[in-house]
């Protein structure tokens, strides 16, 4: 199965995606590393399994 399987679906999850969004029930776990000296230990750690979701390097400019 793949998604072109479901295509008479789509109406009714646009319908649902846009009640959602509009609400704001979307959450996206993430895990936040801060600074780019810390890059290398950021990717180790995606590679590890070792993030929640997406992982983020923050980079603050002075």
């Amino acid at each position: 199965m793949n998604v072109g399987d479901h295509a008479h679906l789509a109406d009714e999850f646009v319908r649902q995606g846009a009640a959602r969004l509009k609400d704001g029930s979307p959450v996206a776990d993430e895990t936040v590393i801060d600074g780019i000296q810390r890059a290398v230990d950021a990717f180790l750690s995606l590679m590890r399994d070792g993030n929640t979701g997406k992982i983020l390097v923050r980079v603050s400019h002075s």
